[in-house]
């Protein structure tokens, strides 16, 4: 009989550390998970307040000589900011054409920030 008693003893105590284990387990792994929801929506915040100040000097439709400057000195960074490709792109087509930007090129900035900012 004690060696039964013994057997269930560690049995129950073996189930009790499996729980336990279990346990602690399904908490880091809710941790583990909510830190990564945190991070990803801090990633998506800072996104789209970099798609804001990249599109805040065309915000009317037009680009003057200090928007452009604006807008250059940010092509970089939203270059490497994981931007959507529309933003990019655009962004280094009026970078790219100097002082006189296309009516085009300008229509489509605005285009690719309005679309992203939805």
């Amino acid at each position: 009989m004690t060696f039964s008693r013994s057997k269930s003893a560690l049995l129950v105590s073996g189930a009790v550390l499996l729980l336990s284990v279990t346990g602690c387990a399904t908490i880091a792994d809710t941790a583990s998970s909510a830190a990564s929801s945190a991070a990803t929506q801090l990633a998506d915040g800072a996104k789209k307040e970099l798609i804001k100040q990249a599109c805040a000097p065309i915000k009317d439709g037009t680009i003057n000589a200090a928007d452009l400057k604006v807008v250059s000195s940010m092509v970089d960074a939203v270059r490497e900011g994981g931007l959507p490709q529309e933003i990019v792109s655009a962004l280094d087509d009026v970078a790219a054409s100097g002082d006189d930007v296309p009516a085009d090129v300008q229509a489509r900035l605005v285009t690719a920030c309005d679309n992203a900012l939805v």
